[in-house]
Parts: C-alpha cells; sequence; structure tokens
C-alpha cells in the first residue's frame, strides 16, 4: 500500500470504496459491491462484457480466505507476544 501511494500519490485507504469494502463480513458482501462497480463502468462506457464478472468471483473468494486466514495468523502472533 505504501508503495503504490508512493509512486501514485493517492492514499487507496482514503477511496470511498475501500471504507464500503472494509465493512463487508463476507465474500457475498464484497462480490455484490464489486459487481456494482463494474455495472457503473459497464454504463460508462456503454458496454455490456462478462469478462469481468467471470473471474471476479473466484477472485473474491480466493482473496477473502488468504485474508481470513492471514488475519488468524496476526491474530495468534499478537497473543503470543
Amino acid at each position: 500500500m505504501k508503495t503504490y501511494e508512493k509512486r501514485t500519490k493517492k492514499d487507496l485507504l482514503a477511496h470511498p470504496l475501500a471504507a464500503r469494502l472494509e465493512a463487508c463480513d463476507s465474500p457475498g458482501a464484497i462480490l455484490s459491491i464489486l459487481q456494482q462497480q463494474v455495472q457503473e463502468l459497464e454504463r460508462s462506457i456503454g458496454s455490456s462484457d462478462d469478462k469481468w464478472t467471470k473471474w471476479l468471483d473466484p477472485t473474491v473468494n480466493v482473496l477473502y480466505a488468504l485474508s481470513a486466514t492471514l488475519g488468524e495468523g496476526v491474530g495468534l502472533v499478537r497473543l503470543g507476544t
């Protein structure tokens, strides 16, 4: 995140979408928000293409599982210190 901010001069955590995603408690909630974003993008460019939604579901599920696993590991490290 710091590297991205350094290169782009943009704080991703300050973006309104970040707050919406951070409040999500399931892959389904994340998918709902991201699907809305895809639909808005498609409307703005006047195109409807399923290529975005085809990879969205499996990607979000893998990232959510990875995040949960890493979060548990961080919690265990904090408890042990």
